[in-house]
């Protein structure tokens, strides 16, 4: 019979667990033992202490440390991590034992006692664990590092690591608890570090590729863990400040991985492998592949949103930090939004797209509310309560946030006046009584996320719409030179089949490039993304600028009223960004253009369901275009401006081949055949059913057409042009729309007269808005129909003498240059000039007033009788040349029956104009000796008859007119005998005519004849002797002097005629 085995002391059971957990032992002798680390320097410090020679809960310590000595780790050959995972796992091991069946056959008194020594000893080895992550060069560096064994076991794919990789969550938990304020974030940074090194991985870049998926996945395991997501914001390579620039995406924890990119320009596989066919592939087939990618970019997006959102819910502190690693990143790669920049010192698209995705995915709890009951928690001094404050802000030490947000270029200030606000804002909080700022994280969203989009999604949309014309460019210079090769030089003439394949090679990888953007840049999901935020911006701009202050909560909008200065402007609106209210126009013009669908997209519309006045389309893109075109003082970029008339003419659109509005023209286009997008009709809509639209869009238009004669840009003498196209275009098409708007122009014109109300905000601006829209009306349609006309005739004459095959080769080349620069010019000059004489034929009857004034109606009559010299003249066929008008638009049998309306509307009677009108304008038509003549109203009647363009009606009132004419023939000899006999004072200096209400020159104190002077200030506001600003309310009457040339000439003219009679 067997002796019983002794019951173990807990010092002998400590021993055997705690040598068989640590793989070491205390003697060496011990056979059941063998393979285990003897740590002998242990033993004798025990033996000469009088200690029990065991490893016990007392000594535990001392034998880890003796094992984790440099020689001990040396000789073991394994890290000093691996070794304690190894040991922790093995404790973990024998805890599962005693607390399950095995252990129940022990005493509850003595399980517990033996699971409370190992759960000392595994808190013992996760804080050396700690330590050996905290501080490595504690511990002498053999094997692999712990970060890499923690990673390696949560990237792992195996049945195996599946449990791995479930000892190491609850590693990473013990971590938490055991370091959480405590050097938390010194132990997470290496094992982020360990993840980010992995990321940066060629391998592991390419999204074609599953390698970032586990990655991202590892992060976001990491993230889960609220500590450790508080301790992330804290690392030192969370956001490190000597890192800046494309730094901030290399070299910081969060960087890296929101560095993940399928941009063709982070990425060539996309374009040379996953789009390698697209250009020989039908639209479906791209739109498949594009699916694919989308769907692989919004699970990367999805991802970093959710490891970003736990930042910022982990904290207050947390959520700062995260709002100021973005503003930092956005204020050193300002030069994102710049032409031309280093690609290789800033972020890139993938980078600067992914962040604001994720911050877009933020702010949506406030900016998808339909009823957008939380605008106004968005603080508009945001600013300087956030951004440029340190104490409690978000800037950081080096300033760089303050200086880029100080830096930015304002709605309605300059840097001086801007920079003389912060000072004082600033001055102002710093002082005992100051309250503390309101803005909280509703407003830290709202402008970080409008700058984000502004570096990111914005700049990446222009940079795409410049490789668009750059690729429209290059396909026209290939197609042009491939249709007439005979125009060139022998020498390349010869090389041509060469050049044509190697060009066509280039355009088909500049395709697939174009190609692989479009899935990044038109993905439908990320563009109604931003156009909801944009809803929101749109309504917080508005809600800045309404009369109450509380759009769009207390009743509709209300207009503000337009002061004559500065001063007026609220200074909260002045100080804001202007790339906010920018990049709303930007986009909407880019979606109008590339993906009007999204416009009307019930996701992005928001509204509806009992809010109806806040859908994103249909209310409040009208009410914000018309409002801040109406009011044009609140912005101070011309080029902002005509942005926002851009915005009306696409969604307005009308096709010019398919006009058929023509004044008094029979033989119009016939409408239909072109198919608009459903948007353009039912922004129409809109437009219609806006009580604003309705009452201020077309004096805001009118009114735009005078202003944007400077526009500050180097160019804008003919970027005036342009805009002024535009708005033709759009009230050609709201007049057609209905009498409304037409019945709005006629009111707007009669404030003339004195019979309307101010629309514009100021009936003295709207009275001068009137006489220099008609003097610019008139100033354009005089130059862009002489243009126009001279470059047809260039055309013709240079393809008339290519034809004839006489030229050197020298010759060929310099006349090919010179065809191309007159078509170029002749393509933009003949549609502005068709549509400026549309204009002015349509107003010429509707208001008739104005174009009969005394000192826009000499100029008026010489312009058209040399225009109509130049259609209906014997010189007329040389404006014929090929195509002119599938080249150009050119339609002269059109312009010639425009131009001739606008003699019946201003020269025959009628209910619209005076019978002096009339005669005022019949006068001045006969008196220009230049171009005047009778026959050619004959030759035009002839011409119109022929082609039937006119009704027999205006037939016949054409011959009346000319009839007219031959009978108002004045005396010009009695002119000619006043002006003779007048004193030097009596004649204006600069026409040398006799003045008739004189007026003084404040600016020079010359006298001018009003209509002289007023003619020449309508077109130019400067005094004509010195160019000194002058406008014609500065003007100063001389009724005296008035009344003393009146009796001076009424006694000449007497004279006169008594010497005539004799």
């Amino acid at each position: 019979m067997s002796t019983p085995k002794a019951e173990k002391t807990p010092e002998q059971w400590q021993d055997d667990a705690l040598s068989s957990i640590l793989s070491v032992t205390l003697d060496g002798s011990n056979t059941k033992r063998q393979g285990r680390r003897c740590l002998q320097s242990v033993a004798s410090e025990l033996q000469e202490e009088g200690m029990p020679v065991l490893i016990t809960k007392a000594t535990m310590e001392r034998v880890l440390v003796a094992r984790l000595d440099a020689g001990e780790v040396a000789e073991s050959g394994t890290s000093v991590f691996d070794y304690l995972l190894g040991s922790w796992r093995a404790v973990r091991l024998v805890i599962e034992n005693l607390s399950g069946a095995r252990g129940k056959a022990l005493d509850a008194s003595v399980r517990e006692a033996r699971i409370g020594v190992l759960r000392d000893l595994q808190t013992l080895l996760v804080s050396y664990m700690g330590l050996s992550l905290q501080v490595p060069d504690m511990f002498a560096r053999v094997g692999r590092p712990g970060q890499r064994t923690i990673i390696d076991a949560v990237l792992a794919e195996s049945a195996e690591n599946d449990a791995n990789k479930a000892v190491i969550s609850e590693l990473l938990a013990e971590l938490v608890r055991r370091f959480a304020g405590d050097g938390l974030p010194e132990i997470l940074a290496p094992i982020v570090g360990e993840l980010g090194l992995r990321s940066l991985a060629r391998s592991n870049r390419s999204l074609l590729q599953p390698g970032f998926r586990k990655l991202l996945e590892a992060l976001e395991t990491l993230t889960a863990h609220r500590e450790i997501a508080q301790a992330f914001v804290h690392m030192p390579s969370f956001d490190p400040e000597e890192c800046s620039g494309r730094r901030m995406q290399t070299g910081t924890a969060l960087g890296i991985f929101m560095g993940f990119s399928a941009f063709p320009s982070a990425d060539e596989s996309i374009v040379q492998t996953y789009y390698a066919d697209a250009p020989e592939r039908s639209p479906q087939d791209c739109e498949a592949l594009h699916a694919g990618l989308r769907n692989t970019v919004q699970f990367l997006q999805s991802a970093l949103f959710q490891i970003c959102d736990r930042l910022v819910r982990a904290g207050a502190d947390e959520r700062a930090k995260l709002t100021s690693y973005t503003l930092r990143m956005l204020a050193t790669n300002a030069r994102r939004s710049g032409m031309q920049a280093d690609v290789t010192k800033i972020v890139d698209d993938g980078f600067a797209d992914n962040l604001a995705a994720v911050w877009l995915r933020l702010s949506e709890p406030f900016t998808n509310d339909a009823q957008l009951r939380r605008i106004a928690r968005v603080d508009s001094d945001w600013i300087t309560n956030r951004a440029m404050s340190s104490d409690g802000g978000l800037n950081d030490s080096q300033s760089q946030i303050a200086t880029f947000w100080r830096e930015l270029t304002r709605i309605n200030a300059d840097q001086r006046t801007v920079d003389a606000y912060l000072e004082r804002r600033l001055n102002e909080a710093s002082l005992p009584s100051a309250s503390a700022p309101a803005s909280g994280f509703i407003a830290d969203c709202f402008f970080v996320t409008a700058a984000t989009l502004h570096l990111g999604p914005i700049a990446t949309i222009a940079q795409y719409t410049d490789k668009l014309s750059e690729l429209a460019r290059f396909k026209r210079e290939i197609a042009r030179i491939q249709a007439a090769p005979e125009l060139l030089p022998p020498a390349q003439r010869a090389t041509l089949p060469v050049a044509i394949q190697r060009w066509n090679a280039q355009l088909a990888d500049m395709k697939r490039e174009k190609i692989a953007l479009d899935a990044q840049i038109l993905d439908p999901r990320r563009l109604s993304n931003m156009l909801v935020f944009y809803r929101f911006t749109m309504c917080f701009l508005l809600r800045m600028v309404d009369a109450h202050a509380a759009f769009p909560h207390s009743g509709p909008f209300a207009m503000p009223a337009e002061g004559s200065g500065e001063a007026e402007i609220p200074e909260s609106w002045a100080m804001l960004p202007q790339f906010i209210i920018e990049d709303v126009v930007e986009f909407i013009v880019f979606l109008t253009t590339h993906s009007p669908d999204t416009l009307i997209d019930s996701t992005a519309q928001v509204g509806g369901g009992g809010n109806e006045q806040l859908r994103t389309f249909d209310d409040i893109l009208p009410l914000f275009t018309v409002v801040f075109l109406a009011r044009p003082a609140f912005i101070r970029s011309p080029h902002l401006k005509s942005r926002l008339v851009d915005v009306l003419h696409m969604l307005t659109y009308r096709d010019p081949r398919e006009d058929d509005d023509y004044v008094d023209t029979l033989g119009g286009n016939m409408p239909g055949q072109v198919r608009l997008h459903p948007a353009i009709d039912r922004f129409q809509m809109s437009l219609d059913n806006n009580s604003v639209a309705r009452s201020f869009l077309v004096p805001a238009l009118l009114r735009l057409y005078v202003d944007i004669e400077h526009t500050g840009s180097h160019s804008q003498f003919y970027e005036k042009f342009n805009v002024r196209y535009h708005i033709a275009r759009t009230l050609r098409s709201l007049w057609a729309r209905g009498q409304s708007y037409v019945e709005a122009t006629r009111r707007f014109f009669l404030l003339q007269h004195g019979t309307g109300q101010s629309t514009t905000g100021n009936l003295r601006r709207d009275l001068q808005v009137i006489e220099e829209f008609v003097a610019r009306l008139m100033t354009d349609t005089t130059y862009l129909l002489d243009e126009s006309l001279s470059k047809l005739a260039i055309i013709r004459d240079i393809e008339k003498r290519q034809a004839e095959h006489t030229e050197s080769p020298e010759q060929i080349e310099e006349s090919t240059r010179r065809l191309q620069e007159a078509e170029r010019m002749a393509r933009s000059m003949v549609s502005l000039a068709h549509e400026t004489v549309h204009m002015l034929a349509y107003l010429s009857k509707l208001v008739p007033g104005p174009f009969q004034a005394g000192e826009v109606v000499d100029r008026l009559a010489s312009m058209l009788n040399y225009n109509l010299k130049q259609l209906a003249g014997p010189k007329c066929s040389n404006l014929r040349v090929r195509d002119m008008q599938g080249r150009f638009s050119f339609n002269p049998r059109v312009l010639l029956s425009e131009i001739t309306s606008v003699y019946l509307h201003l020269g025959l009677s009628s209910q619209a104009s005076s019978p002096e009108a009339v005669d005022r304008f019949v006068i001045a038509v006969v008196n220009d000796d230049r171009s005047y003549s009778v026959g050619l109203f004959q030759e035009a009647h002839g011409i119109l008859e022929r082609r039937s363009l006119k009704h027999a009606h205006s037939l016949e009132q054409l011959l009346a007119f000319a009839e007219t004419c031959k009978h108002a023939k004045v005396d010009s000899k009695v002119i000619d005998y006043l002006e003779s006999e007048a004193p030097d004072e009596y004649l204006d200096p600069l026409l040398a005519s006799l003045i008739s209400d004189p007026v003084r020159l404040p600016t020079s104190g010359n006298i001018m004849d009003l209509s002289a002077i007023k003619g020449q200030l309508l077109s130019d506001p400067r005094d004509p002797f010195n160019r000194a600003p002058l406008t014609i309310d500065m003007l100063e009457p001389m009724p005296e002097l008035k009344e003393e040339i009146a009796k001076w000439r009424a006694q000449k003219v007497a004279e006169y005629q008594q010497q005539k009679s004799q």
